[in-house]
């Protein structure tokens, strides 16, 4: 069963703003896992659900899906560092592999200059 904010219609148009379906949900589950994580919301929503709020940061082209490529790593690092007036804080990175959540939570951590959990 769908919210009732989210008709099919809308989704459908989300799904071709971003690229197709499956764009569509990877983009929508990592920002919701931003929002989840205390990011603030990119427009004014009244809504407790946080689905609706990441769809309508998509229809007001807030969010957008970059592909992983040297040029787009770059312009989000000099972004980061934009954010954290070109100085950005040095994170250490065990040695050890390091899943993907785990990533996101130090960049987020450091980002909002607060040490990381357990430490």
């Amino acid at each position: 069963m769908t919210h009732p904010n989210l008709q099919q219609a809308k989704l459908e148009g989300v799904y071709n703003d971003v690229g197709g379906i499956f764009k569509a949900t990877v983009l929508i589950q990592k920002r919701l896992r931003e929002l989840n994580r205390g990011a603030k919301r990119l427009v004014e929503e009244q809504d407790k659900n946080t689905i609706v709020t990441v769809i309508r940061e998509i229809e007001a082209q807030r969010l957008d899906l970059l592909p992983d490529t040297d040029e787009n790593r770059e312009a989000v690092r000099a972004e980061l560092e934009g954010f954290t007036g070109g100085a950005p804080r040095p994170t250490e990175v065990e040695a050890t592999t390091t899943n993907e959540d785990e990533l996101e939570r130090r960049i987020f951590m450091a980002l909002n200059k607060q040490p990381p959990a357990g430490r």
